[in-house]
């Protein structure tokens, strides 16, 4: 079986619109916000969470942290 592919986190440097996909393929070349074609991206682990803020003065920030394990 093939090994699963990380989702990818993409982040437009003109506006600061963001996702996440589960296929980096289909993310394209272009913001979908501002059309800008300067779009930043990193690979994010299965068990890898984030959280985004932008500030004005500071600019984004993201907080990475592991998924809590589900209880059994």
């Amino acid at each position: 079986m093939p090994k699963a592919q990380p989702s990818v986190f993409i982040l437009c440097e003109a506006c600061r619109w963001c996702a996440t996909y589960t296929d980096k393929s289909r993310a394209g070349d272009r913001c979908a916000t501002c059309s800008g074609s300067v779009l930043s991206s990193f690979p994010i682990m299965p068990d890898e969470a984030f959280t985004f803020s932008y500030d004005e003065k500071r600019g984004v920030e993201l907080d990475f942290f592991r998924r809590a394990s589900p209880k059994a």
